[in-house]
């Protein structure tokens, strides 16, 4: 599975994923775009349930659970979030209960993510009107009424965007710091979707401690450019007050837009499915029409325009989230030709 580098070995840790995770050149979606290096970093790969990067925010975060000797995990999603999904699994792995709150109807047919949450044995909660955001208000409440039951809840807030969440991100640029050098690859651009802000915050904050100098920009999925600006910068505030010995202060570089949000949260366009079957039919690889479908299309629109240049290294980095697709099957097969 790889270890995590040396300086993070002080952090209590729940062994989850299996890293590194690759890294590879896309050079047939490269050459399509223009651009002389693309490569993408496969946080898709991290190994159970899918795959996905919350499954690195969850080695961390089951590891403080552990410490203080909690025994289910509660946390709050979309009716499709991979976040869930994942916790879901890693809880079944570390011989934990989950309780996901889900923002949303129940559906007849559980298909995707939800068919996995289900199979996990994940104990599910639906509220229709609440968004996954608003759900985290929700935390308090059911962790209360779980204690009461007798059980030791550890509550999760959305996306695990917590400082100890986001230290995952921190590490795992330490890790591609050595991937890069083996590759002799210097990115000019590193892409990520964004939402709740914590992988863009540990990236950011790994960066400065790996010294990656390179422009990481987050392609917002959820809301506006200035609300994510903001839960990053304060994420990345409290890593450096909760763990200065891993955080150095420093003021941090935030580059998050919102060009390409589209229709929405989870409501695909043309342009993601554009982005979807482009890295599917060029590459092989799945993207999400929620989170990496609406970065691809970013990358794409960025790349054709001229706004990252031919000769920039371009790092793409895949956050997972391949069972959603199916819950989308409908969108991205009518009026194909």
């Amino acid at each position: 599975m790889g270890d995590i580098p040396v300086v993070f070995e002080t952090v209590p840790r729940y062994r989850l994923a299996f890293l590194p995770t690759p890294l590879h050149p896309m050079r047939n979606l490269g050459r399509t775009l223009g651009l002389d290096e693309l490569w993408i970093k496969r946080d898709d790969m991290t190994g159970p349930s899918f795959g996905g990067n919350k499954t690195r925010k969850l080695e961390f975060v089951i590891g403080d659970a552990r410490e203080h000797d909690c025994d289910t995990l509660v946390t709050v999603g979309a009716v499709q979030s991979n976040h869930c999904r994942q916790t879901a699994a890693a809880a079944a792995a570390a011989g934990m209960r989950s309780v996901l709150l889900l923002a949303g109807k129940e559906p007849e047919d559980y298909t995707g993510n939800l068919l996995l949450d289900k199979l996990y044995g994940a104990e599910l909660k639906f509220f229709p009107d609440e968004n996954f955001m608003s759900l985290n208000e929700k935390l308090g409440v059911v962790v209360s009424t779980l204690e009461e039951l007798g059980l030791k809840p550890y509550a999760i807030p959305a996306g695990a965007a917590t400082p100890i969440g986001s230290l995952a991100y921190a590490a795992a640029m330490e890790e591609l710091k050595v991937q890069l050098e083996k590759a002799d690859l210097t990115p000019q651009h590193i892409i990520v979707a964004t939402s709740t802000g914590g992988t863009l915050a540990g990236l950011i904050a790994g960066a400065r401690s790996a010294g990656i100098d390179a422009n990481i920009l987050g392609i917002d999925v959820y809301d506006s450019a200035e609300s994510a600006v903001s839960r990053v910068q304060q994420l990345v505030e409290r890593m450096i007050r909760e763990f200065p010995s891993l955080v150095p202060r420093f003021t941090p570089e935030i580059s998050i837009t919102d060009r390409f949000t589209g229709n929405g949260y989870g409501l695909m366009d043309g342009a993601d499915r554009k982005a979807i079957e482009m890295f599917a039919k060029l590459e092989g690889i799945l993207l999400d029409p929620v989170y990496t479908g609406k970065a691809g299309a970013g990358l794409i629109e960025m790349a054709l325009s001229g706004e990252i240049a031919a000769d920039s290294p371009t790092l793409f980095w895949h956050t997972g989230g391949t069972p959603a697709l199916f819950a989308y099957s409908g969108e991205l097969t009518r009026d194909v030709q």
